[in-house]
């Protein structure tokens, strides 16, 4: 009789030990880290659907829905993400980086031109503007953007000298476009 108590006890010690491993459910109760991106998605949905005006768990949404190339999914919810939190400056982001691969030029310039007026001396902002620029063919417009970055990210100023450098950083390869 005892054996069978020792035998089952034991074996309920292995169940227990084992059970984050074999569960690997919701990190909160078992404390892994779950890598199944489709439950990671219906565990937001699910806590989206109790908190819907909660703008990280769209934008969250939004990154899953990026990382696994869906853009016009991603693209509704970085837009919902902005409806809900307007000055949400990631979201603004990634929303334009998805918008210029499917061709809406205008639309990304301005997401872009709103973080460079919410923060005007991010040279990487004035960079990505030209781009866009560019691809909308406003050389022109680009230029002044792309003299921006140089200014801001090497000290230099169209047509003065530069500001001297121990490591002489190469000038961006946007020139070769103009020049």
């Amino acid at each position: 009789m005892i054996k069978k108590i020792l035998t089952f006890v034991a074996a309920t010690l292995v169940v227990v030990t084992m059970f984050p491993n074999l569960y690997s459910g919701d990190p909160g109760i078992t404390g892994l880290i779950v890598k199944d991106r489709e439950r990671y998605y219906h565990r937001l949905k699910d806590m989206r659907m109790k908190d819907p005006q909660n703008a990280e768990l769209s934008y969250q949404i939004a990154n899953l829905y990026y990382s696994l190339e869906m853009e016009d999914e991603a693209i509704k919810e970085y837009r919902r993400t902005l409806s809900i939190e307007p000055g949400h400056r990631y979201a603004k982001w990634f929303l334009a980086r998805v918008l210029v691969s499917k061709g809406y030029f205008d639309e990304a310039f301005w997401h872009i031109r709103d973080l460079i007026t919410a923060n005007a001396e991010n040279p990487e902002l004035y960079a990505r503007a030209g781009e866009i620029l560019l691809k909308m063919d406003q050389r022109e417009v680009a230029k002044e953007y792309f003299n921006r970055y140089d200014e801001l990210k090497y000290g230099e100023k169209n047509g003065a000298d530069p500001i001297p450098s121990l490591t002489k950083p190469s000038r961006g390869v946007w020139k070769e476009y103009f020049y």
